[in-house]
């Protein structure tokens, strides 16, 4: 039996929709292709691997800004090197380009096919907005290295921006899954990103928070960066990295507020405060008045100073 069609019955049946089951979810998880990177970045990293003159920490820099390309790379040298033990798992791309080494690089590029070959491969998501979800992970990520830089928890790799990079993800392995099923939620306006994810959940079974962090798991991502992407919209569940899950969640939201909103056709979130998000508490709720003000102050001037590239970043 085609999988397509039995999904497309059962969301046909007098009109219910059913989740699907975890085993199929899984298993079309698990036969998901490569994931392709922004041609625009595969260019200017060719054009690096080819000069004489290029470091490896200017070469990390441009991986840093494709999210696909980024798990590639960690997935490659974590499953090299590493194998499954957690506590010798890279998470920074800088080191980790280090140890795969230029060739190598420039093979994971080659053998990764560009978006329109992925368009074509989902058929029914020819309107998925690549652009912007780029754009918004991209956003994401160094405002999440911004907010943890005003919490006392350091980060000494980069699990922090390769976490809000990636936060999303679940997103794009949906749409080339189960582009049915993609295109039926996100053609749809909402109001708020829970309305989505409560979609996501009745349409498909696991939203794509889940759908990403086991994507990830399944690559070789350290459980650390796994953790806090499956919580990055409920960031209290978190059993052990919730200033990570909970940066990301106000990280998002203020990479939507300003503009920079991805691919939900979704209002931006101008009735709303970060200050309310649970993530915020998390990080922030248990400080003093007078140092909650000092803290806002800094995070809005970093807002104002980096509002401009996050809009003109790709």
């Amino acid at each position: 039996m085609d999988n397509d069609d039995s999904i497309a019955d059962r969301l046909s049946s007098e009109g219910q929709k059913s989740p699907l089951s975890d085993f199929l979810l899984i298993e079309r998880i698990n036969q998901c292709p490569k994931l392709a990177s922004l041609k625009s970045i595969n260019d200017t990293l060719n054009d690096l691997l080819d000069s004489d003159d290029s470091f490896v920490a200017q070469i990390a820099e441009v991986i840093r800004l494709d999210p696909s390309l980024t798990t590639r790379v960690l997935d490659l040298v974590n499953s090299i090197f590493f194998g499954s033990k957690d506590e010798k798992r890279i998470t920074g791309v800088e080191e980790a380009s280090i140890f795969l080494g230029l060739n190598r690089i420039r093979e994971l590029i080659a053998a990764t096919p560009i978006i329109e070959e992925i368009m074509e491969l989902g058929k029914n998501s020819q309107s998925f907005p690549w652009t912007d979800f780029w754009r918004h992970s991209i956003g994401s990520a160094i405002l999440t290295r911004e907010i943890l830089s005003l919490t006392d928890q350091k980060f000494e790799d980069e699990a922090d921006y390769v976490a809000g990079l990636l936060h999303n993800l679940g997103k794009l392995i949906l749409a080339i899954t189960f582009p049915d099923l993609f295109e039926e939620i996100y053609q749809k306006t909402n109001d708020k990103i829970e309305d989505f994810l409560a979609m996501e959940k009745q349409i498909v079974g696991w939203d794509h928070s889940k759908i990403g962090a086991y994507y990830l798991w399944n690559h070789h991502i350290s459980d650390e960066i796994v953790e806090a992407i499956h919580w990055h919209n409920e960031p209290a569940k978190s059993e052990n990295h919730r200033q990570l899950a909970g940066a990301i969640q106000v990280a998002d939201f203020i990479t939507r507020k300003i503009g920079v909103i991805g691919l939900e056709r979704c209002t931006t979130p101008s009735n709303q405060d970060y200050l309310d998000l649970e993530g915020w508490q998390i990080l922030f709720g248990d400080r003093e008045d007078a140092e909650k003000e000092i803290i806002e102050e800094n995070l809005n001037s970093t807002i104002e100073r980096i509002s401009p590239t996050l809009r003109g970043i790709l």
